[in-house]
């Protein structure tokens, strides 16, 4: 989250910003990638003695009217503030992937999406599909998408199955909760051996009071996702497995993972070996690569 930063320099909070700045070179440096990541609220929060007080202003759509700050402004600052830290370790890296902060990419995507598309963004992997999520701060619901692993996105707004200008969406890779999962809340419990030792407070508040909202996201999908420590590399070959087999009649799928580094502990790294492992013994023509790298084999078609 590229906002984060931006603030904390603003607040001239050096002890964040260097890090941060460090931290993005060093994963440049060493062949990884960095791609645009965006949490509005920061910059509507306020920092008064060493305390962040964060706003409410969760998604993009927020800014919508805002006077200071609108979705163009966000986007064009931060795609031009990653590429000013990553250049001073690699001249020509350019930002061509986006995620939106807590997967808030409605109800503003029309515009969303033309400033992504304005500063240059080929990819966008902000979806998760039948994912739905309800907070204090946030609705996030995709149980209406298209049917397809990948499909282009328009500077209409609109779903394009073939290549061609707009951006490609490469959702996370997921698979519908059953009802014969074990509730997470045992899993929690069971499984606390395996979590970081402290991954902070969610920013998210309260749960959603209607009990409709709350059965949608009991039986919301689960992602793809390396963070989560009452998973297991089988059950990851579930999610993948689901995928394959849901699209066997497409020549390539195109899915993404996603973890959040707060909640990436011992466990989670040896979760992600475990399940490349097993992917590639069953899928010997998987790949796993980067944004980058993808950008540059399918530009050389």
């Amino acid at each position: 989250d590229v906002l984060a930063a931006i603030r904390y320099k603003q607040w001239e909070n050096q002890a964040f910003y260097i890090p941060y700045e460090n931290q993005l070179q060093h994963a440049i440096s060493g062949g990884h990638d960095v791609q645009l990541h965006l949490h509005p609220h920061w910059l509507t929060s306020a920092f008064n003695n060493g305390m962040v007080y964060p706003s409410k202003d969760y998604s993009l759509a927020d800014f919508k009217n805002n006077s200071e700050w609108d979705i163009a402004s966000i986007v064009t600052k931060g795609v031009r503030q990653l590429e000013e830290i990553c250049r001073k370790v690699d001249a020509e890296y350019n930002v061509l992937a986006f995620r939106a902060g807590g997967y808030n990419i409605e109800p503003e995507s029309k515009e969303i999406f033309n400033q992504l598309a304005a500063n240059s963004i080929r990819y966008d992997s902000s979806v998760v599909l039948k994912y739905y999520f309800v907070s204090a701060l946030s609705l996030v619901d995709f149980r209406k998408l298209p049917q397809l692993p990948n499909w282009n996105i328009g500077m209409d707004g609109n779903f394009r199955q073939h290549a061609g200008s707009g951006i490609l969406e490469i959702p996370v890779a997921a698979i519908p909760k059953t009802p014969f999962e074990i509730p997470t809340r045992f899993k929690l419990k069971h499984f606390s051996h395996r979590a970081p030792e402290n991954h902070g407070t969610m920013i998210h508040e309260g749960n959603p009071g209607k009990r409709i909202q709350k059965m949608r996201m009991l039986f919301s999908s689960r992602m793809l996702t390396f963070d989560n420590h009452t998973l297991s590399a089988k059950y990851l070959m579930r999610i993948l497995d689901y995928n394959v087999k849901r699209f066997a009649g497409f020549d390539t799928i195109n899915l993404a993972s996603c973890s959040h580094p707060k909640t990436m502990g011992t466990y989670s790294f040896s979760l992600m070996e475990q399940f490349i492992e097993m992917a590639r013994t069953k899928y010997p023509g998987i790949e796993f690569t980067t944004f980058k790298e993808f950008h540059q084999l399918n530009t050389k078609h």
